[in-house]
């Protein structure tokens, strides 16, 4: 019997082995949902940083996270990585450039397509970095 264990062990460390991006994939969602407010953080007049939290995005087959953030304003967004948790969700961060000055206070309109989920708008507004919002 002590054998018979080892053996399906061995089996199932061996299939994980085997599929890393299952395994990594495993914590992902098909269709994340967006948790919280979005807030963006004043870097300079042009430039600020977009926080957010949702779900796990899984990578696409480019191997970015599958999401895309769009500003009705024309603004950019790039960069987008996860730079921590907040309760059960992943915290994600973009830098958003923008042609057109950023208003210290002003809320601006953001489209997140997060996954394969339907697209949600925000309103986020932009605060200084030291001030909480």
């Amino acid at each position: 019997m002590s054998s018979l264990r080892t053996s399906l062990a061995t089996a199932a460390v061996s299939l994980l082995a085997l599929s890393p991006a299952a395994a990594i994939a495993a914590g992902s969602h098909a269709q994340p949902q967006l948790g919280g407010n979005p807030q963006m953080r004043l870097i300079d007049s042009h430039h600020a940083t977009l926080n957010f939290a949702s779900d796990r995005l899984a990578k696409n087959a480019y191997g970015s996270l599958d999401a895309k953030i769009t500003f009705l304003s024309g603004a950019r967004v790039s960069g987008l990585k996860a730079v921590g948790t907040h309760g059960s969700d992943i915290r994600y961060a973009a830098t958003v450039s923008s042609s057109k000055p950023l208003q210290l206070h002003k809320k601006y309109t953001v489209k997140f397509r997060l996954g394969s989920g339907k697209t949600v708008e925000r309103f986020v507004k932009v605060f200084n970095p030291g001030e909480h919002g």
